[in-house]
């Protein structure tokens, strides 16, 4: 369906931000940076070995993740966008990278992980996984401007909503490749259960700069309704990185769980920002199929009122009520809410009322 200028307003990915969205994104992000000052002090801490945490976790993930892909998948095929098509793909390889991360992980499943591998196999997952979403959101936001300066971008379309799906499983499974049978090409970033490596040879700084470019391309003078929330989700991923592979040290210390949590709070501010999205407009179009409802039964009744036959000096007023109905059923007409039926049922309302006025004229 090809979505007309009016409709496009409705959308998360074409809405204006409104002050009110605004002041609570900013409420959110002093939040977390107030809570995130709170734990550094004690970000090497460690806590309680709970292996089962990381399938939890990650299986929530997995599926927030996943949920958020579909819906942005529906956005970019709708609006017919190329820039929310490659966000909608981001999140895909989230999710499909979170599933190798998961099973490699020691002791979650098996002692050694599932799906072979070796010691470094569960931290460049995380490496992929952490820096790969941050380059889809950086694409987006490139893709963003020059659609909304130029429009010269293809549109997104069945075909391309598959390319990008096969994009983001592609990419997903050599990075999984890369990290379990190429396992030995890959630089030693893990000791055990300690990966301070990953800041020494400056990779997980690396993965946090990247992001950290990616909240910055996203900010705007006129800022969209899902840039300013991926804009948060960003800046909460920093907290993520920072506590779990920069700041943090080891596997199970207090910067490995907050870490996780924080990602895992992140993950879900878009998707539900879209659930809402969905149900607004699923309430507005309730709405609006009822209104338009009891304008034909109106009009239905003014049409009934009327007699059959009229006198030759009531024609003026006759034609000038026949005018007046043939404009209101072209009004609803122009409407984008109506279903197929109501447009039908509007149209042959029309084609009558113009016949007679025909006639009225012809006699």
């Amino acid at each position: 369906m090809v979505m007309g200028t009016n409709d496009k307003g409705v959308y998360l990915a074409t809405a204006l931000a409104t002050p009110w969205q605004k002041r609570i994104a900013l409420v959110i992000a002093l939040a977390a940076l107030m809570i995130f000052a709170v734990i550094v002090p004690f970000v090497r801490t460690p806590l309680l070995q709970m292996p089962a945490f990381i399938p939890s976790y990650e299986a929530a993930l997995y599926f927030i993740d996943l949920i958020t892909a579909i819906l942005l998948f529906d956005q970019a095929r709708r609006l017919k966008s190329i820039s929310i098509l490659v966000l909608a793909a981001g999140y895909l390889f989230d999710a499909f990278v979170i599933v190798p991360h998961a099973l490699s992980f020691p002791g979650a499943f098996a002692a050694g992980g599932l799906i072979g591998g070796g010691a470094q196999t569960t931290a460049w997952l995380y490496v992929f996984w952490h820096g790969g979403f941050p380059l889809f959101v950086l694409a987006y936001a490139l893709l963003r401007r020059r659609e909304t300066k130029s429009g010269g971008l293809p549109p997104a379309t069945g075909w391309t909503i598959t390319v990008a799906v096969l994009v983001a499983a592609v990419l997903a499974l050599a990075a999984t490749l890369l990290a379990t049978w190429q396992h030995d090409l890959l630089p030693v970033v893990m000791r055990g259960g300690d990966y301070s490596l990953l800041v020494t040879k400056g990779i997980s700084p690396a993965v946090w700069l990247l992001t950290l470019v990616a909240l910055v391309a996203l900010w705007q003078r006129k800022q969209r309704v899902v840039d300013l929330w991926l804009m948060l989700v960003m800046w909460i991923w920093l907290f993520d990185i920072a506590l779990a592979a920069v700041i943090g040290a080891s596997r199970f210390d207090l910067g490995f769980y907050a870490g996780r949590i924080f990602g895992l709070i992140a993950a879900g501010f878009l998707l539900v920002t879209l659930i809402v999205e969905m149900a607004q407009l699923y309430a507005g179009a309730i709405t609006a199929a009822t209104r338009a409802e009891e304008k034909l039964i109106l009009l239905g009744r003014v049409q009934e009122r009327r007699p059959l036959e009229r006198r030759r000096g009531e024609r003026t007023t006759s034609s000038y009520i026949q005018r007046e109905n043939i404009a209101r059923y072209q009004a609803l007409l122009a409407s984008p809410e109506l279903d197929g039926a109501q447009r039908s049922a509007i149209e042959k309302l029309l084609a009558e009322e113009e016949e007679r006025y025909r006639a009225a004229g012809e006699g």
